[in-house]
C-alpha cells in the first residue's frame, strides 16, 4: 500500500499561513462560508491546497475523485476522474506561533550506516526476517533529527535566495518523512503485523516530543503517526484533537489516523469508539469555524467510528446530532455536508435513543441531493468540471448515506437502519435521489447536441425529489425528542436551540 500523498505547503506573502496535508484539499464547492473565498474550480480533496515552498516528500497516489468511496453503479463509471490545485490556504493562528524555529529544540544529530533505510524496508517487507532493533533505531533516530534541525526547518520556512530546490538541506525534511513513511506501506502491504508493532513502539516515544515543537515537525510526526494508524496511538490522537493549543493541521492527521485505523482493520472496543467519537463532536462543535478541509476529515473519522450517541446518555445522541447539525447548514462546503450524511448513515442508532427520526435524516439528505443536482444542471455550461465533482459528490459518499460502506462494515447504511413506515420513507427517498445521480452522470457524458435535452431531464429528475419532500415532510424537524430543531432547505440557516436537552458541559447548540 502506498501514501495516499500529502504535500508541504506554505503561503508566502505577509507571512507563511499554513503548512496544510493535502490529504483533504477541495476547491469550490456549491456554496462556502461567508468569510470564504469564492473559487471557480473545484479541487480533489485528495491534491495539495497551497502554494507550495517546500518539495514533496512522498509520491502522491490518491484516487483521482472526490471524497468518498467508489460511485455506485453505473453513474460512477460515466462520470471522468481529474485532479485540481487549489490555491485556497487558511490562517490558523496555533500554527503562526510555531514558525519560529529558534523556539524549539534539535534532536541529536544521528548518523545512519549506509543501507539503513533499504534494510529497514527489508524487515518490513519480509515478515520472516528478524527485526533488528539497533538498526531500527539508528533509521528512527536519523529521521527524527532531521525533522527538527533548525537549517532544515529554516530552509522551508524561510528559504535563502540562492537555495537550490535540489540540495540536501531542502530536501531533508521531505527525505526523512518518506523514510519514515516507507516501511509502513510496505510492512502493510505485506501483512507484516509483527513489524508494524515493532516499529510503533521504537518510534511512538521517540516522534511524541515532535508533536509539542515546530510546526513542520508537528506536522510530519502526526503523518507518519496517521499512517501508521496503530490502536495503541488512538490516546495520542485523542489528546492532540482535544489540545486547544495544537495546530489545525495536525489535528486533521489526528483525525486520519483514527480512520486509518478503521480502514485498516483495528479493532477498537465500544468504550474507544465512544470516547473518540465523542472527541470528534465536541471537536466540530466547539471549533464550528475550523478550516472545511478539517470538519471534512473529522467527519469522516466520526462516521468510521460508528457511534452516534454515548451510552449514557443515549436521548442526546451527540455525535449524531453533530452531524445533523453539519448536514444541515447550507452556509458549509458541499464536502463537509455530505460527509455529514455519509456519517448518519454509517452510525449504528439502537433503541436506547428513543424517537430517532430517520425520516428527518433522510429529507435532509435528500434536500441535499437537491441542491447539488440543481447547480449541476445550472453550472455545466459554464464549469464542467464542477459539475463533474459535484456528481461524485451525489454518487459517492452521499449514496453510501443510504447504501453503507461495504468495504468497512457490514449492515451499515440508513436502508438497513430501520423497519417499518420509517424504512419505506428512507427507500423511497432513495428512489428518487438515484434518479437525480443517473441524470447527472447522463448529463456529463452526453454530446453537445444532447445538452439542453439532459439538462432538462436533470431538472426534471430534481423537481420530482423536491416535489416528494414537500408533499411528504417529516412529522418533525428534531433529531431526537426534546432536541434542536433544523432547518428545512430554503429556510433559515439557524436551527433553533432546544432549552434543556443537552447538558451544559457540551456548550454548543445546533445554532451557528
Amino acid at each position: 500500500m502506498r501514501p495516499r500523498g500529502w504535500t508541504l505547503g506554505a503561503a508566502a506573502g505577509v507571512g507563511l499561513l499554513g503548512f496544510l496535508p493535502s490529504s483533504a484539499w477541495a476547491q469550490a464547492a456549491p456554496r462556502a462560508k461567508a468569510n470564504s473565498q469564492a473559487k471557480s474550480q473545484p479541487a480533489d480533496p485528495k491534491t495539495a491546497a497551497a502554494r507550495e515552498s517546500a518539495p514533496k516528500p512522498a509520491p502522491a497516489s490518491a484516487p483521482d475523485t472526490a471524497p468518498g468511496a467508489a460511485a455506485s453503479d453505473d453513474a460512477a463509471a460515466a462520470v471522468p476522474s481529474s485532479k485540481f490545485l487549489s490555491s485556497q490556504v487558511f490562517r490558523d493562528p496555533a500554527s503562526l506561533k510555531l514558525l519560529d524555529v529558534t523556539k524549539f529544540p534539535e534532536l541529536r544529530a544521528v548518523n545512519m550506516v549506509s543501507g539503513d533505510v533499504e534494510n529497514v524496508e527489508g524487515m518490513a517487507g519480509q515478515p520472516n526476517v528478524q527485526i533488528d532493533p539497533s538498526i531500527l533505531n539508528r533509521m528512527i533516530g536519523a529521521s527524527l533529527a532531521k525533522l527538527t534541525s533548525h537549517a532544515n526547518l529554516q530552509a522551508i520556512v524561510d528559504p535563502p535566495p540562492n537555495l537550490s530546490s535540489s540540495s540536501p538541506v531542502a530536501r531533508a525534511i521531505g527525505q526523512a518523512t518518506s523514510d519514515l513513511l516507507k516501511p509502513i506501506f510496505t510492512a502493510r502491504s505485506a501483512r507484516n503485523r509483527a513489524f508494524l508493532v515493532a516499529y510503533d513502539r521504537a518510534l511512538l516515544p521517540r516522534i511524541k516530543p515532535l508533536l509539542a515543537g515546530h510546526l513542520i515537525s508537528r506536522v510530519q510526526a502526526m503523518i507518519v503517526l496517521g499512517e501508521l494508524a496503530s490502536v495503541d496511538d488512538m490516546p495520542v490522537f485523542l489528546q492532540e484533537i482535544k489540545n486547544p493549543n495544537q495546530s489545525m493541521w495536525v489535528k486533521l492527521w489526528a483525525f486520519e489516523g483514527i480512520s486509518n485505523i478503521v480502514r485498516n482493520g483495528g479493532a477498537l472496543n465500544v468504550p474507544v469508539q465512544v470516547d473518540a467519537g465523542k472527541a470528534v463532536a465536541d471537536f466540530l462543535d466547539r471549533y464550528e469555524d475550523a478550516p472545511w478541509p478539517v470538519q471534512y476529515r473529522a467527519l469522516q473519522a466520526l462516521g468510521n467510528m460508528r457511534q452516534g450517541f454515548v451510552p449514557a446518555q443515549p436521548k442526546f445522541a451527540h455525535m449524531a446530532s453533530t452531524a445533523m447539525r453539519l448536514l444541515t447548514d447550507q452556509d458549509l462546503r458541499a464536502e463537509v455536508r455530505v460527509e455529514a450524511a455519509r456519517a448518519l448513515g454509517l452510525m449504528q442508532i439502537t433503541t436506547a435513543v428513543p424517537r430517532y427520526n430517520y425520516n428527518l435524516v433522510a429529507t435532509a439528505i435528500g434536500e441535499l441531493a437537491i441542491d447539488l443536482g440543481s447547480e449541476v444542471a445550472s453550472v455545466f455550461g459554464s464549469n464542467k468540471v464542477k459539475s463533474q465533482y459535484l456528481t461524485v459528490l451525489l454518487a459517492g459518499p452521499l449514496d453510501q448515506a443510504f447504501t453503507g460502506d461495504s468495504s468497512l462494515f457490514r449492515e451499515s447504511g440508513l436502508l438497513r437502519a430501520t423497519t417499518g413506515d420509517a424504512a419505506a420513507s428512507i427507500q423511497k427517498v432513495h428512489q428518487l435521489i438515484r434518479p437525480v445521480i443517473k441524470g447527472s452522470a447522463d448529463l456529463l457524458s452526453s454530446p453537445s447536441k444532447q445538452v439542453p435535452d439532459r439538462i432538462k431531464d436533470l431538472n426534471a429528475r430534481v423537481a420530482a425529489l423536491k416535489e416528494h419532500l414537500q408533499k411528504n415532510p417529516p412529522p418533525d424537524r428534531r433529531l431526537v425528542q426534546g432536541g434542536p430543531e433544523y432547518p428545512s432547505a430554503g429556510s433559515s440557516r439557524s436551527a433553533e436551540p432546544a432549552a434543556d436537552l443537552t447538558p451544559a458541559s457540551r456548550g454548543t447548540t445546533a445554532k451557528r
